[in-house]
């Protein structure tokens, strides 16, 4: 009787499995773009600091926070 309800079920544990490494793969992917964004930002806000544009670089710094894995990733991880 049990080897009928892991024959009935296999369907679904392999539908399962298959969508969590599909899941995992988009998430390193969003991962990766957000840390591109946030280096963009960082080299910005070195250069707007540079040029003396202090409001540009603070707002382009909380930016780089904000698109870090400590920013929106965590509001969304709580």
């Amino acid at each position: 009787m049990r080897w009928i309800i892991k024959i009935i079920l296999f369907p679904i544990s392999l539908l399962l499995s298959i969508l969590t490494a599909f899941m995992t793969f988009i998430l390193g992917i969003g991962t990766t773009i957000l840390y591109f964004l946030m280096l963009m930002c960082i080299v910005a806000a070195i250069g707007s600091f540079m040029q003396k544009d202090i409001s540009l670089g603070i707002e382009a710094l909380v930016l780089g926070f904000l698109l870090s894995p400590y920013g929106i990733p965590m509001v969304g991880a709580a």
